[in-house]
């Protein structure tokens, strides 16, 4: 299966992770690609154009933590380039993250996935790699099922906390890697454009898309470097990258 792993260009300590994270993937048989992704720096909001989603993550980030706020729209938009692509080879693929780390190969059961499935499942709320999944109601959480792709199950703790739409519906843990198929990637893509733009690891939830996740998990991970969290003491944002108050309603 090919796929691509997103990394920051110029960041020395994300170069050299996506190319660890390239060799594991390659060794286990999965074509992948190092792709340059997207950064404030680089940043085109005209690329999907669509507000941000009203009383989401991405549009309460704006709103009290704008230093991150390009951050991470940036990463949805290397998410949402992801699908673009997905949708023009029309075939699954493989999206990671710089800090992914593969541990097994492509499964047979990788090619029913309907429209998305998450491949870190079961180091995704282990304390070391996570602060925040891997304490308290998350902590070592694991859904105990056997060998193959199963739908996310019905008792699984993350969940969308905002009052949208969205509202209950079981969110990815992160994107740190996934599958994504073209229906899944069309699902997106729509969900994005309707109800507005919001965080990457929101917006890939449950009202969008049928969730699954394979066991045991294809991928692990690398030191996580918070490259998406932004610094907040560069409080002082740049007139170019002012936030456009434009959400969906």
């Amino acid at each position: 299966m090919r796929g691509q792993i997103v990394y920051i260009e110029d960041h020395p300590h994300s170069g050299r992770q996506s190319k660890n994270s390239k060799q594991s993937w390659t060794e286990h048989g999965w074509e992948m690609e190092r792709v340059v992704g997207i950064t404030p720096n680089t940043l085109d909001e005209n690329e999907f154009p669509w507000g941000d989603m009203l009383r989401g993550r991405l549009f309460e980030i704006g709103n009290n933590e704008p230093w991150k706020y390009h951050i991470k729209k940036s990463c949805l938009f290397n998410n949402l380039r992801f699908a673009k692509k997905v949708l023009e080879e029309n075939e699954a693929m493989v999206f990671a993250e710089h800090d992914s780390l593969c541990v097994g190969p492509p499964q047979w059961y990788h090619q029913n996935v309907q429209d998305f499935c998450f491949l870190a499942m079961e180091h995704a709320f282990t304390p070391r790699v996570n602060n925040q999944l891997g304490n308290r109601g998350f902590k070592y959480y694991s859904p105990f099922v056997g060998t193959g792709l199963h739908p996310f199950p019905t008792d699984f703790p993350l969940r969308y906390y905002k009052h949208t739409k969205y509202r209950g519906a079981m969110m990815c843990p992160g994107t740190v890697a996934y599958i994504l198929t073209p229906s899944g990637a069309e699902k997106i893509l729509e969900a994005a454009e309707k109800n507005g733009l919001e965080q990457s690891d929101f917006i890939y939830n449950s009202n969008n898309l049928n969730m699954e996740f394979d066991w045991p998990s294809q991928v692990d991970y690398q030191e996580n470097l918070n490259t998406s969290h932004g610094d907040k003491k560069q409080r002082k944002i740049p007139d170019a990258l002012v936030r456009k108050y434009n959400p969906v309603k």
